[in-house]
């Protein structure tokens, strides 16, 4: 399949978030990292190499990770690269934001039953936004603050916590917490799309996305 040469991503969310499950593998594990790519791009618009990409990996069933000519190592240092940018190009507001959303999802077994926990990374990101969205809401009690962040920021149903477990556990009604989470949500996706646009102009400089894309 012949296709002209494109940027690796779609765009900068694409490209983090990609970066993000690829270097949550071990390295040196073609068939965990292969799944995560398959599983990243099949959730995405695709381009023309991408699909080229996606075909090649679905047909891999061994060997080394065919990804436009790159092996696993080389996909993980592509990878690495971006989240290094994420590290040290932006805000540490805007890093928090990105690293509490993608950072892995830990998990251990429990006399059978899958257990859920957020990463020390994950978990590293929410303290620091709590520390700096405290003085707005100077009414709610700073492990409440913690909650909703962990809240808004869970991608797994048994780490989701409701905001009658808020009022529950923190006192005030469930509209306080429901008034103040949309409020949160609102400036985090804010910080999102300010990481976005500061990291675009360098990634499509080097040929990492195409253009930058809400």
């Amino acid at each position: 399949m012949e296709v002209k040469d494109e940027a690796v991503f779609e765009n900068v969310g694409q490209a983090v978030h990609v970066s993000f499950l690829i270097m949550a593998q071990e390295a040196k594990q073609d068939a965990p990292l292969r799944a995560a790519l398959i599983k990243a791009m099949e959730s995405v618009q695709l381009n023309g190499r991408q699909r080229c990409w996606l075909e090649q990996l679905r047909g891999a069933s061994t060997g080394s990770i065919n990804f436009g000519g790159l092996d696993g190592n080389e996909v993980r240092a592509q990878c690495a690269l971006v989240l290094q940018a994420v590290k040290h190009r932006l805000p540490a507001t805007e890093m928090w934001v990105l690293q509490a959303k993608y950072g892995q999802t830990d998990f251990e077994d429990v006399d059978g039953k899958r257990r859920y926990a957020f990463s020390v990374e994950r978990i590293e990101a929410i303290r620091g936004l709590a520390d700096w969205f405290r003085p707005m809401f100077p009414g709610l009690s700073p492990h409440a603050i913690d909650c909703m962040l962990g809240r808004l920021f869970a991608n797994h149903k048994q780490l989701d916590i409701t905001v009658r477990d808020l009022a529950k556990s923190f006192g005030a009604s469930h509209m306080t917490y429901q008034r103040a989470s949309t409020k949160m949500h609102g400036h985090v996706r804010e910080l999102e799309q300010m990481a976005y646009s500061r990291l675009a102009p360098s990634f499509v400089a080097d040929g990492v996305v195409e253009e930058f894309l809400q």
